[in-house]
């Protein structure tokens, strides 16, 4: 008598059992991590102003701006240790706007600390004075740092973890810095991913430094839409827009608060200008199509 073996049961794989793993791109989870950040900031934001309201939390600290018009627009300047940017063309005051903002910090005894790609330290303080900032008195006294800084080092940096200017940011412990300007920066990187990655390396090793900082970016508002400053509009606390533009045949300043987080800041557009103390603002400005 001849025993027959049992057969081995054949499980048919059908279509269903077959889970299929789709590949997800550097840019896709790059966009996911954004769009949940932005959501979580939104929510924070919401979530302080209603505190506020209601007098369970205190208004959050400001740094004044050194502009009392500008200050009076966004609720006193400044967030403490807040990331900002300052965006405009060429001749349209953003150095003289950062280094008043840094300048202010001097009265108040705070340390400030200016990084720059493009200034040449004698010219720079040279053409400073004529504001009535005396720019080598106040390094002297330690309170004033000029820092002139390669892109590449700044990329570097990203490498290292901090550097140079992290190394000055502790050693003097300095509570305002200016880095003028981040689009040199930016221009290192030829792809979109790997500028959007550099910019938010360098945004997170600035949020640890717990200091106020201001980056300019160059850039005109009235003609470039999404530009230089699309990779980091959504990471910064705060953008202003100068505007310096050409009206009957006549150039004109006009400076916009686009937006600050957690702060009730003016919507207005207002004309500003230049004059022998820095930076005044004026009436609001009626403008078609700024």
């Amino acid at each position: 008598m001849v025993k027959r073996g049992k057969k081995k049961s054949v499980k048919k794989t059908t279509k269903k059992n077959k889970v299929s793993k789709k590949k997800i791109s550097p840019t896709s989870r790059l966009k996911k991590t954004r769009r949940k950040k932005r959501v979580i900031k939104k929510i924070v934001d919401s979530s302080k102003n209603v505190l506020r309201r209601a007098g369970i939390i205190k208004k959050v600290p400001r740094a004044g701006s050194g502009i009392p018009s500008f200050d009076n627009m966004t609720e006193k300047g400044f967030e403490r240790d807040s990331i900002n940017l300052i965006v405009g063309g060429s001749g349209s005051g953003k150095s003289i706007f950062a280094l008043q903002f840094l300048m202010e910090g001097l009265k108040r005894g705070e340390t400030g600390l200016y990084v720059t790609f493009e200034e040449r330290k004698d010219e720079f303080y040279k053409n400073m004075k004529k504001f009535g900032w005396d720019l080598e008195k106040a390094e002297k006294s330690g309170k004033f740092i000029f820092l002139e800084y390669s892109p590449e080092k700044v990329k570097m940096m990203l490498d290292e973890g901090g550097g140079t200017i992290e190394s000055l940011v502790l050693r003097y412990k300095i509570q305002r810095m200016v880095i003028d300007s981040i689009t040199s920066f930016s221009l290192l990187f030829d792809d979109p991913l790997s500028k959007r990655q550099a910019n938010l390396g360098l945004f997170d090793i600035i949020s640890k430094w717990e200091c106020t900082t201001l980056l300019t970016v160059q850039d005109d508002p009235s003609k470039v839409k999404g530009g230089n400053i699309s990779t980091i509009e959504f990471e910064a606390d705060s953008i202003t827009l100068l505007y310096f533009t050409k009206i009957k045949g006549k150039r004109q300043r006009f400076i916009e608060i686009l937006k600050m987080r957690g702060t009730k800041h003016s919507k207005e557009t207002r004309i500003f200008e230049i004059s022998p103390r820095g930076i005044k603002i004026g009436r609001r400005a009626i403008i078609k199509n700024l």
